[in-house]
């Protein structure tokens, strides 16, 4: 039934979905442009974000237990992280624990004191969390004091470099019209700066005084909160720092916030290859709100809403773009020459009424409108210089999936995170490549063995790109590539000695950061994801053939009853010389010799329906397939490319044609290894270097030889010398 519906069906409507599919896939090739230039471009956008929901401890939580005793303040004991300082500051810190009932990296703090001294705030409830990195705390406070009032650790390259380590430029709020009549402070403008001699200079210093006095300075432990007054709204007013190398900390009030409050989670990572780079900088935006249950008033919900910005930016990162850019332009060049050369002449009878019946003869080079099914698909990677493009652009993509990972994490899917995931799931090319490629080396070891297994196995896009997704699903989900690729991994301080009870994380200033060099580890899980997925792939192959010998597989060679030939056999008698004597005059020999067309007209649409019985592709026999050689065939020979040997990757079974005793390969694989049929030969595909190099036989050769070296007829000249 379902046959019968599909020869009724309209023989263009295939056709139609090709151009449908292709079109979608130029659309979601634009929308990864646009996605790279905009939600993580160089401009901070804010675009995506993160909701994660707390659970306030009760008044009578077990407050945090620390393993070293403190007498007093500023008492010098190492520790693994100034966590436990700030218990020099609150009665007791209460932990709000991660999933794992362990780790924690938010805390309440019990009957805390902000500021310095001589002004101090008590906080009854302080809820805290350690997202801000050291570096960027002690950059803010320096740049809210006057340039004669900054103490040394303002000129230390932890302070100085911060701008161009994180390509960060902080956005104040100030009007234009105010700008110039503001005096500079050698950092902000002066009605941001704290005033001379006043409580919050005194807090800022103290504070840069905890940092640049502890060591190591990687151990430093900076937070942001708020303190809690009821249920409702709330955005961070309260910064911090503990020591790690003795027992001191400070909290300040929100006058650091008017710079800091974009610096959350703040974490980079850099490439650089060849004194280019391409730096990743992921910060965010916090918001908290409080909610009463409404059974139990004692037990309080926080929720933590984070804006999450990625930016982009660097040398690197032009070039990923331009090479983007490139891949489009060469994607839709492809397709306007393929419909240019191949389709358009079988859609125009096609879309004739008349000829839309299971019987019209309608081909082109003597495949049937069937065979030219899905070719419009047939992506570039098999070129030399688009695999490369390809495989610059993916791995400088790989640096955007380092917060991507991360934004996964807290399970709630926003519009970001499926823009992001599209963007993912390109990476599939990388497998394609790379199975292509150790293919292709296998083919150049033992030719004839590969096809003899190509034959009968394949892999298709389809199921790489399914296998891709599925491991790297699987591997968020584990926690094995998002534990990997999240930047706190190497960026993330993780203390588990501090306290009895509980291991304290924090953002912490990583001491590579400084240096341009990225971990290894940013690549590590993405060759993971490659080699995994290649070896599924290789075992589906392998049970695909163990399956193609038991039962041979009868689509993969198809016999047809046309006498049509496309493709010459590697022979020089039989039906070989009778086409050769049926060559029109107005095909070159060259061309001829690859290349035949039907000897027989086209339908007319004057005439009525063609008579001619349409072409019908029947299974082979198991044994017709002992009587297929192995040789190549002549356009393989021409191209020096053993096509059907490297043909692992592709759609589906059907690899060659039968007709007449001729082996043929059908049109999707001259498009895949650079070779485009036009209306009388053969030339390189657009996106592929040289594939088709010119032919001149000898017979052509010696013609143009001979009118070259025909003689000259002299002139005659009116002009006589004079002899005298």
């Amino acid at each position: 039934m379902a046959l019968d519906c599909r020869r009724k069906s309209p023989r263009w409507l295939r056709l139609l979905l090709d151009v449908i599919m292709v079109t979608l896939s130029l659309l979601l090739d634009v929308r990864d442009l646009w996605f790279k230039m905009q939600w993580v471009g160089p401009l901070d956008t804010f675009a995506f974000s993160t909701v994660r929901t707390l659970s306030l401890p009760a008044m009578d939580a077990a407050p945090l237990k620390p393993t070293t005793s403190f007498s007093y303040a500023n008492q010098k004991t190492q520790r693994v992280s100034g966590w436990s300082s700030f218990l020099e500051k609150c009665e007791s810190l209460a932990p709000i624990l991660e999933e794992d009932n362990r780790d924690f990296r938010y805390a309440l703090g019990r009957n805390c004191v902000i500021g310095t001294s001589s002004s101090t705030v008590r906080a009854t409830e302080l809820f805290i969390t350690s997202s801000i990195r050291v570096d960027s705390m002690a950059w803010a406070a320096c740049e809210l004091l006057y340039k004669n009032r900054k103490p040394p650790i303002c000129h230390s390259a932890i302070v100085t470099q911060f701008q161009e380590r994180y390509n960060f430029q902080p956005e104040l709020a100030l009007n234009e019209a105010e700008s110039s009549t503001v005096e500079s402070t050698g950092g902000h403008q002066k009605e941001y700066a704290v005033v001379p001699g006043s409580a919050e200079e005194a807090g800022h210093i103290e504070l840069l005084e905890v940092i640049s006095k502890s060591s190591p300075i990687t151990g430093t432990v900076c937070v942001e909160g708020f303190a809690i007054k009821g249920a409702g709204r709330y955005s961070t007013s309260v910064f911090g720092c503990g020591s790690p190398s003795f027992y001191g900390s400070v909290f300040v009030g929100s006058e650091i916030a008017k710079i800091a409050r974009n610096q959350a989670w703040l974490t980079s990572s850099r490439v650089g290859v060849m004194g280019m780079y391409l730096l990743v900088r992921e910060n965010r935006r916090s918001v908290f709100t409080l909610r009463d249950t409404v059974k139990d008033k004692s037990k309080r919900t926080l929720v933590h809403r984070s804006l999450v910005n990625v930016s982009s930016s660097g040398s690197l990162y032009i070039t990923m773009v331009l090479a983007d850019i490139a891949l489009l332009v060469l994607g839709i060049c492809s397709v306007v020459e393929i419909c240019r050369c191949m389709l358009w002449p079988l859609w125009k009878p096609l879309i004739v009424t008349k000829y839309q019946t299971p019987s019209a003869q309608t081909s082109k080079l003597g495949f049937g409108v069937e065979n030219y099914t899905r070719v419009l698909q047939i992506g570039l990677l098999w070129s030399s210089p688009v695999a490369l493009l390809t495989v610059v652009s993916r791995l400088l993509t790989w640096m955007l999936a380092i917060p991507i990972f991360h934004l996964w994490g807290d399970g709630v899917v926003t519009v970001g995170d499926i823009h992001a995931f599209l963007t993912m799931i390109r990476l599939v090319d990388l497998v394609i490549i790379f199975i292509n490629t150790i293919w292709s080396v296998v083919a150049a070891f033992d030719e004839k063995r590969a096809l003899a297994v190509v034959r009968q196995t394949f892999v298709s896009p389809l199921e790489i790109t399914g296998i891709t997704a599925v491991v790297a699903i699987v591997g968020v989900a584990l926690g094995q590539i998002q534990g990997t690729m999240q930047p706190q991994n190497w960026q993330q301080l993780i203390d588990q000695a501090s306290f009895e009870n509980a291991s304290a994380l924090a953002n912490t200033f990583a001491a590579s950061q400084n240096s341009s060099a990225t971990p290894l580890k940013v690549y590590y899980p993405l060759v993971v994801i490659i080699g995994i997925s290649t070896l599924v792939a290789g075992v589906c192959a392998v049970s695909r053939f163990r399956v193609g010998k038991v039962m041979p597989p009868h689509s993969l060679v198809l016999s047809v009853k046309d006498s049509v030939s496309a493709v010459q056999p590697n022979t020089a008698h039989g039906p070989l010389l009778d086409a050769h004597r049926a060559i029109p005059k107005d095909i070159t020999r060259s061309a001829a010799g690859i290349l035949m067309r039907s000897m027989s007209p086209p339908p007319s649409p004057t005439k009525g329906e063609s008579t001619t019985p349409a072409s019908s592709d029947t299974p082979v026999r198991p044994t017709d397939l002992d009587k297929i050689s192995d040789d190549r065939l002549l356009i393989e020979s021409l191209v020096d490319i053993p096509i059907r040997a490297r043909s692992i990757v592709r759609r589906s079974w059907a690899l060659e044609k039968l007709a007449d005793g001729q082996l043929l390969l059908l049109p999707a694989f001259y498009l895949k290894f650079g070779i485009i049929l036009t209306g009388k030969s053969i030339k390189t595909r657009c996106g592929f270097m040289d594939v088709v190099q010119p032919l001149v036989y000898a017979e052509e050769h010696e013609k143009v030889n001979e009118m070259e070296e025909e003689p000259q007829q002299p002139k005659e000249s009116n002009f006589r010398p004079n002899l005298r």
